[in-house]
């Protein structure tokens, strides 16, 4: 294994801040899931308050005409004094609204700033930099698997969104008029312009919904599902088919609730009656394609809702958090999401769109493949690659960074195309290796392990390989860097 510092590159470091401001538990509890644990947790008390001071409010209204000329003025002082209270507490919770709208819009603008550039190829490349990271950051074996999948779900599935968008507006697979509306103006407005169209009211409402989705998780009833009256439950176990789906209403109830309630619009800034209508008008069609996201995800059909249900599917199986999670299935995603267009439940061109992206092997999975020497014959050995790009030119051969060369880690400069023939994934590549002797292959996992002797017990044909020890050390997180990509 390669030797070095453990810790992390600055874009593992911004990957891992994002992943931080979505869901995180921390004493300032800041993150966006945890504003909205805390938001649920006092929603019934601020409904009770506000109920209370409308009352308080019709009350001294109504006393105004029922009582003499002399406690007139105290009435008027008692009326005024409500109405303050009243106006003060809607703008208080307006204000928190504020806080946190803008705060939701500042997490999508860093994602795009992360993961969008200049031209179609480089924005995959940062995409598949992101995408790849989220998975070489997260365990993949022991306790700690489900919890971290469900911290870096959210991330990982809006980028996926903001991907397929791309993919089925250059197919032309996307009809909905307020998103070609604005594709349309952002050919007509300046690059250096504040303002773009496209981005502020398509992709950020896009990323709003993806990271909001599950958002209504966090409410107290689906909390009290997920995690028993006593809290003691294991949240990631198999629900029963009842409480699975009061879990999936409560969640998407709450989740609306959340949008309108908690988040609301963002609030103009300056003086002008007619920019300010304006920016209202865009912010409440902004916040209406949102919700019709969210809405349209439960039964997509062909529709838009197909942005957020195919990526979460995706994600469903690529960081899950199941009990039988198992790292070396997670190249059968594709399966899964095939399997569903079969069954009329998932959308054909989403998953096709998805799928030409993404490849058969998830970004940052380890693969295990057969090297080719100078003659391009089989070598008698397996070596280690790490899947690097999006957009492979056929989905089952994964364009990936190589990582050992002669049985030996190295921060190499160059990469490969792994064939089907020689992709230890698939058995009949496996079969090439089998007439290898049971030494030679125990000799070269020695080479390739750090804990040998732990380890000696584990397949000696892998069909992949963990990547996350090497991915720990910052030297290795450089992998999409330009490389020399070579057939094998």
């Amino acid at each position: 294994m390669s030797i070095g510092n453990v810790g992390k590159s600055n874009f593992t470091k911004a990957v891992k801040t994002l992943l931080n401001r979505i869901y995180d538990a921390t004493p300032v509890a800041d993150s966006l899931f945890e504003q909205a644990v805390n938001w649920f947790a006092n929603h019934a008390e601020r409904q009770q308050q506000r109920a209370e001071l409308e009352q308080q409010l019709l009350l001294f209204k109504d006393r105004q005409s029922n009582v003499s000329k002399g406690q007139q003025a105290l009435i008027e002082r008692n009326l005024q004094q409500a109405q303050r209270e009243q106006e003060l507490f809607i703008q208080q919770q307006q204000d928190e609204n504020t806080l946190r709208y803008d705060a939701l819009r500042r997490l999508c603008l860093d994602i795009l700033t992360l993961s969008e550039s200049d031209s179609f190829a480089e924005t995959n490349t940062q995409t598949a930099k992101m995408l790849g990271t989220i998975q070489l950051m997260s365990p993949t074996v022991g306790k700690n698997v489900a919890l971290s999948n469900q911290k870096s779900k959210h991330l990982y599935k809006a980028l996926l969104s903001l991907r397929l968008l791309d993919r089925l507006l250059l197919d032309k697979h996307i009809s909905h008029p307020f998103i070609l509306n604005r594709k349309q103006a952002m050919a007509d407005t300046p690059p250096d312009s504040p303002y773009q169209p496209f981005r502020d009211d398509i992709q950020v409402p896009l990323l709003m919904a993806a990271l909001l989705q599950d958002i209504g998780s966090c409410h107290p009833d689906a909390l009290h599902i997920l995690k028993g009256p006593a809290g003691d439950l294991d949240e990631f176990r198999i629900l029963e088919n009842d409480e699975r789906t009061e879990l999936l209403k409560t969640s998407y109830r709450e989740g609306l609730n959340f949008v309108v309630q908690a988040l609301g619009v963002g609030v103009y800034q300056g003086n002008s009656k007619v920019e300010r209508d304006s920016y209202l008008q865009n912010e409440r069609e902004k916040q209406s394609f949102l919700i019709f996201l969210l809405k349209n995800a439960i039964k997509p059909e062909h529709g838009v809702g197909n942005l957020l249900k195919i990526p979460q599917i995706y994600t469903s199986v690529v960081l899950s958090t199941k009990a039988n999670y198992s790292y070396d299935s997670l190249p059968k995603v594709g399966l899964v999401l095939e399997k569903g267009v079969e069954k009329g439940v998932y959308s054909q061109l989403a998953v096709a769109g998805l799928l030409q992206i993404t490849g058969t092997f998830p970004q940052g999975f380890g693969v295990t493949y057969i090297p080719k020497g100078s003659d391009r014959q089989d070598m008698d050995r397996y070596e280690y690659a790490i899947v690097t790009s999006l957009y492979p030119d056929d989905p089952r051969v994964p364009v990936c960074r190589i990582v050992t060369r002669n049985l030996t880690y190295a921060v190499s400069a160059q990469g490969c195309t792994v064939s089907v023939e020689n992709n230890l994934y698939y058995p009949h590549a496996r079969k090439k290796l089998e007439r290898i002797s049971e030494e030679r292959l125990l000799e070269i996992l020695s080479k390739l392990v750090s804990n040998f002797e732990e380890r000696k017990n584990m397949a000696l044909l892998p069909k992949c390989w963990h990547p996350t020890e090497y991915f720990s050390y910052t030297k290795n997180q450089n992998l999409w860097n330009n490389a020399l990509i070579n057939p094998n």
